[in-house]
């Protein structure tokens, strides 16, 4: 892992925390400019989030990560949820 993939990651934490997501539930990695996160979306607060609430949380993320200089594509794989067309949903077995 490059020294700039180890600061993307630290800028992408830095998003994650900002918006009281519990970075112990995800693993995030990348490799130039490429993100991966992977896991499940937990909130630090005892709020739970609804399906609502995690689409947009979802999208959200999306945007701002990608705005984000030196990141050029993100990937979500995050557990019950999957994006098709675009849009994002839930998981069906």
């Amino acid at each position: 892992m490059s020294e700039d993939d180890l600061k993307v990651n630290s800028k992408v934490r830095r998003i994650l925390t900002e918006h009281n997501l519990d970075l112990s539930a995800l693993n995030i990695s990348s490799a130039s400019g490429a993100v991966t996160i992977r896991g499940e979306l937990r909130k630090l607060t005892t709020q739970e989030l609804n399906d609502r609430d995690i689409v947009r949380m979802l999208a959200v993320l999306e945007t701002v990560i990608l705005r984000t200089k030196d990141i050029k594509r993100v990937t979500f794989s995050v557990k019950g949820w999957k994006k098709t067309k675009g849009r994002w949903g839930k998981e069906t077995k």
